[in-house]
């Protein structure tokens, strides 16, 4: 069987680790490994296997595709590292984190799923008033538009700011991601949104939210709505103070990073601990005691 490392049109990016554990990491929509930040240096430092999967219609420079597909691609993608990997992970950040948490509603083979700015409602105080039309516009059949990054461009990190805003003035792909966003895909996230908070009750794996308290993008209600809707036993919530939405590069990015890098960890080593516990035990028997 060929393996996925292999398999080169799947996959933006594929590093091999020894850990026997596999990352998929998400970006946001038409977004590219830039966006995750040191993420990926520290799980090579963990040895973990980590991978940015092509996905038809969502990856930049992929076509048009719908929601369904997107959840199809990477629900396959994680049964797949799962046949050369003990277990697999999923990060997603902005709306890679929102088809994270679709994966992991439908896949039980993601043994954690963390969400790093999730969007389920586009609610920040940067968003235009006119936003809440962009469907409406789409629905009646005005669809040849892009949606134009604009300031602050998710970062408040001044520096960092300035040299997006070049970037998207050269209409090219940085640290933020695309410079523009076609109807269709905007379209297609907001069927995504819609979908995932009607499947949040299935989602078991560990979670973790990281948020940031001034995100301009999706305020906090947004990570109040999962935290509301799954059905994970163990499920972290961390605020963040000094960024905006693009968490994985701006001020806390260090922080975030470690974050998730020690969460994945932490429940690798939890599964440990329950897998030796249900050897050790697997031979007491408990008897009722009652009187003659």
């Amino acid at each position: 069987m060929t393996s996925i490392a292999e398999q080169t049109d799947r996959y933006e990016t594929f590093y091999q680790g020894n850990s026997g554990h596999a990352v998929v990491l998400l970006p946001g929509l038409c977004g590219s490994e830039l966006e995750m930040g040191v993420i990926p240096r520290l799980l090579k430092q963990s040895n973990h296997t980590y991978t940015v999967p092509k996905i038809n219609g969502y990856s930049a420079h992929t076509g048009l595709s719908n929601y369904q597909e997107w959840i199809d691609s990477v629900d396959q993608f994680i049964t797949d590292l799962a046949q050369s990997h003990n277990s697999v992970s999923v990060v997603g950040l902005s709306m890679g984190a929102t088809l994270a948490l679709a994966v992991a509603a439908r896949n039980s083979k993601a043994h954690s799923v963390v969400a790093l700015s999730p969007v389920f409602i586009f609610d920040g105080w940067a968003i235009p008033w006119y936003h809440p039309f962009l469907a409406l516009v789409f629905a009646l059949g005005i669809r040849n538009w892009h949606y134009k990054e604009r300031e602050p461009f998710g970062v408040k990190n001044l520096e960092l700011r300035r040299h997006i805003r070049k970037a998207v003035m050269a209409n090219s792909v940085s640290e933020l991601g695309a410079a523009h966003l076609p109807a269709v895909h905007l379209y297609q996230s907001l069927e995504l949104i819609k979908a995932t908070k009607k499947e949040l009750s299935s989602i078991t794996a560990d979670a973790l939210i990281i948020h940031a308290i001034d995100d301009e993008t999706a305020s906090p209600k947004n990570p109040e709505i999962i935290l509301r809707g799954i059905s994970s036993e163990t499920c972290r919530m961390i605020w963040l103070g000094n960024s905006y939405h693009m968490i994985t590069v701006d001020n806390e990015r260090e922080v975030v990073a470690n974050e998730v890098n020690n969460f994945i960890n932490q429940a690798l080593e939890k599964e440990k601990i329950v897998d030796r516990l249900a050897v050790d035990t697997a031979n007491l028997v408990i008897k009722n005691r009652s009187r003659s």
